[in-house]
């Protein structure tokens, strides 16, 4: 190790000269302060130094101020060589910038330990500094990370990684949404069986891999109704000597771009149907009714107007869901507070759906937490909301009774959170955004035979966000649905009073 001594005095210059090239020093004299100044601020400094106090032209205690008030920190280690030796005199230099302080005349041994110490402390502070240097870089990237998973997590487009063995280890939301991966045991699954459930239109196995290129294909879900596309892209990356280090696995749902004009063209055949069919069958019966004698017409006359009141009904219903439906989806639309009962609102919406499909047997259970009794929203707009979830539930239900429990919560000081949960078929996973969109039905054409109009999800949604709540859905194919969605909590008498 390279150490500077500043002393101006030949024969102790020489002295420690000598005793220190026979520790194995490498050794670099000055005879006075400002040489010694002039040899510190050189980028190849000696970090070891050796300090006589009084010296011509400046004095060490300068040169150790100076030294420690440098812009760029140096790791220096300063032992200051002198005959003071009162308590205010090592005070003095230690507050000046010193690390240590020997006097003369000094003892061999004692300089080569107070030196191994002065060694030991600057391998220390280079270690820590390289460390904190580390740590510092470390942070950056975390915080880049951070910022960067953001990003990934919240897009549309599935992103997966999978290492050198082709198992995953990373996949955003929209990944795990498109594949149906476990939420929280996708972590190491081979991609292989990953998509095992879908059909490819290129098998991994024969993919051309190569470094940095990428491999575009379909994944495809086909032995169910409606199918799933998907667009995919996969870039595969190399460690010398041509080995896959890992792959990164785009994927795009492109199921509504490739029916998107079937889609529009069914929006109108759909509401057609809707429309028509009711006033068909009416028509058909009050045609028969007119050529009916009048005595065979007395007979039947019951059972044929139970059927025509029933059709009225049922197109009075799909008219009233229309302007509902355009009536919610307009800008005009607005929230409005008002002390609503929980409990009245879930009792007049089962009642609305018990009338509605008198030939299907319901329960629906409700379990109300004692603080959640009341929310803060006009009760025509809660009412509404509970009646689309109770009508989906009872419409699509398939299991005989259609069981709906309503649980009612305090999410949290100001919310209560709602969960309408059904027994009924339940919901690909797919389509658990897209429901929620105007005129969505889980059907691949539109053949009329699926009951309602697709816009339940989507009034009940913007009910939820006028009055600044969220609404998500969970769901298992054969076992049922989950609807949760929060209102603003009506505050308690005791609240109002406060």
């Amino acid at each position: 190790m390279r150490i500077l001594i500043a002393e101006d005095d030949v024969a102790n210059r020489r002295l420690l000269e000598a005793t220190l090239q026979r520790m194995g020093y490498e050794v670099v004299t000055t005879q006075n302060g400002e040489e010694a100044w002039q040899v510190l601020q050189g980028d190849d400094a000696p970090s070891l130094v050796i300090l006589d106090w009084m010296m011509p032209y400046m004095d060490g205690i300068e040169v150790c101020r100076r030294v420690r008030a440098l812009p760029k920190p140096r790791l220096i280690y300063i032992i200051m060589l002198t005959a003071k030796g009162q308590r205010e005199d090592i005070v003095t230099g230690l507050s000046a910038g010193a690390d240590d302080y020997i006097t003369k005349p000094f003892d061999r041994e004692e300089l080569q330990a107070r030196l191994q110490v002065g060694e030991r402390m600057l391998e220390l502070q280079k270690t820590l500094a390289e460390q904190e240097k580390q740590l510092a870089v470390t942070r950056a990237v975390l915080l880049e990370r951070e910022r960067f998973d953001a990003a990934i997590a919240a897009m549309d487009d599935g992103i997966l990684v999978t290492d050198g063995d082709w198992r995953i280890t990373s996949a955003n939301r929209a990944a795990c949404r498109l594949l149906n991966l476990p939420m929280e045991a996708w972590m190491g699954m081979s991609l292989e069986d990953a998509l095992a459930p879908f059909t490819l239109s290129e098998p991994l196995s024969e993919m051309p891999l190569a470094h940095g290129s990428t491999i575009a294909f379909e994944i495809g879900r086909l032995n169910t109704q409606p199918p799933l596309y998907l667009d995919a892209h996969l870039t595969c990356l190399f460690d010398p000597p041509n080995t896959l280090s890992s792959t990164v696995l785009t994927l795009r749902d492109i199921t509504a771009e490739r029916h998107a004009q079937r889609l529009q063209a069914n929006f109108f055949m759909l509401v057609s149907h809707k429309l028509r069919t009711p006033l068909t069958i009416v028509g058909g019966f009050l045609d028969l009714v007119h050529r009916l004698p009048a005595e065979r017409f007395l007979q039947e006359r019951e059972s044929l107007l139970d059927i025509c009141l029933s059709e009225l009904r049922r197109l009075e219903e799909t008219v009233e869901k229309l302007l509902n439906f355009k009536a919610l989806s307009t800008q005009q639309f607005e929230a409005a507070s008002q002390h609503t009962d929980v409990a009245a609102a879930v009792a007049a919406a089962s009642e609305q759906i018990h009338s509605r499909y008198p030939s299907k047997t319901i329960a629906v259970t409700t379990a109300i937490a004692p603080d959640a009794t009341h929310v803060d929203t006009r009760a025509d707009h809660c009412q509404i909301l509970l009646e689309q979830l109770l009508d989906n539930a009872a419409k699509f239900g398939d299991k005989d009774p259609v069981r709906v429990a309503v649980e009612v919560e305090r999410s949290d000081p100001s919310r209560l959170r709602f969960s309408v949960r059904d027994n009924g078929p339940g919901i690909p996973h797919e389509y658990y955004d897209r429901v929620f969109e105007g005129f969505v039905q889980i059907e691949e054409h539109v053949t009329g035979q699926v009951p309602g109009l697709g816009i339940g999800l989507f009034t009940a949604r913007q009910i939820v966000r006028a009055y600044g709540g969220d609404i998500s859905l969970q769901s298992r194919l054969g076992e049922g649905t989950t609807v949760t969605f929060t209102l603003p909590a009506a505050a308690s008498a005791e609240e109002s009073v406060l």
